[in-house]
């Protein structure tokens, strides 16, 4: 039996109370324990975030970093070392591969402005339907134009790569859009 101390008297062993307090009532227990339920609850969501956190942390900045770093050092040496190419080919590639960005570039730029301009468009109270579907239209016609200029960039390989190259190198793209493309 839990009592409510009013004030400081004597300790009554019979009732396990204060004498002179009035035990407390099942709604005020049922107060207290709502209260203990609570305050372990907390406690145990915290513990488990923290933990959810840690462990986060560690295959953020721990192993798994090393790995995805040895992996992406062997991404981009596997096309010039899995292929094979001679030094006036790594050249030819290299020369192709900055034109290709120079050719991006307005794209890139034309693109992220058009959905900037979208994002403007749909955010407004009174969103024209018209002119939301006029921007869709014009960045659509940008990625459309970008990616013709990525297939020719492409298609430019087999100017610089032997037959054989050429049949590793098509698999290898062949292979990264089969997955879905992603940047590494």
């Amino acid at each position: 039996m839990t009592c409510r101390k009013s004030r400081p008297s004597q300790w009554n062993r019979n009732s396990c109370c204060w004498t002179g307090s009035k035990p407390l009532t099942n709604e005020e227990r049922f107060g207290q324990m709502k209260k203990k339920l609570i305050i372990w609850g907390v406690v145990l969501l915290t513990v488990i975030n923290l933990a959810s956190l840690a462990t986060r942390a560690y295959h953020r900045w721990g192993d798994d970093d090393r790995r995805s770093r040895e992996d992406r050092r062997e991404a981009r040496m596997s096309i010039t070392e899995r292929l094979g190419l001679t030094e006036a080919q790594v050249e030819q590639v290299r020369q192709m591969r900055n034109e290709l960005g120079d050719q991006l570039t307005p794209y890139r730029d034309g693109y992220r402005e058009k959905r900037n301009q979208l994002y403007d468009l749909l955010m407004a109270p009174d969103a024209d339907r018209v002119e939301v579907d006029r921007v869709k239209a014009q960045m659509d016609s940008l990625q459309a134009e970008r990616e013709a200029i990525v297939f020719d960039y492409i298609v430019a390989h087999k100017e610089v790569l032997t037959p054989e190259q050429q049949t590793m190198f098509f698999t290898m793209i062949k292979e990264r859009f089969r997955s879905g493309y992603r940047r590494r």
